[in-house]
């Protein structure tokens, strides 16, 4: 009950959340983890596999966060079809509330992440909410954050990285 009104709050307000201290800072996604939590999103047979690039995350003491995702490459293969790369820029911002040392809300609705992959010679653009099953922008779950390196276990895979490492 508690996680759910959390989550109420957060999707009708502004920054200004709670936030545990460990998790101020820049973070970078561990990328081979990010290349796996985006592949368990494919068709049975899928799998993405990193390549290059990077994606961090800047949490502030207001709770506010943005993500920004720096040419992340990712080979993404298919049965039966031709592999494909993947390449994700852009930004997210929004609010996290995070204080308890345990439990965390994320609502990013604001964002511009656009991947471009080259299939068979054509350039397509796919939209963040394509890319991720149409679950980017929020995500609910636990957390734990040591003073180098947090991890979120998420309610709904693939709604945030699930392995992040201090950056800088």
């Amino acid at each position: 009950m508690k996680l759910l009104t959390a989550l109420i709050f957060a999707a009708s307000t502004s920054p200004a959340f709670a936030i545990d201290p460990c998790l101020v800072g820049v973070w970078q996604a561990d990328n081979a983890d990010l290349a796996h939590v985006m592949g368990s999103q494919m068709p049975a047979g899928g799998s993405i596999g990193y390549v290059s690039g990077t994606v961090t995350l800047e949490v502030t003491g207001d709770g506010t966060m943005t993500l920004l995702s720096n040419n992340f490459r990712v080979n993404s293969m298919m049965p039966d079809i031709p592999p494909t790369t993947v390449t994700i820029n852009g930004w997210s911002e929004g609010a996290m509330n995070a204080d308890d040392g345990s439990t965390y809300v994320a609502n990013a609705p604001d964002y511009d992440l656009i991947g471009t992959a080259d299939v068979m010679g054509a350039i397509i653009e796919i939209s963040a909410a394509e890319l991720s099953g149409g679950v980017w922008g929020q995500s609910t779950g636990t957390y734990g954050c040591t003073g180098d390196s947090v991890s979120f276990e998420a309610e709904r895979l693939g709604s945030i990285p699930r392995l992040w490492r201090r950056a800088g």
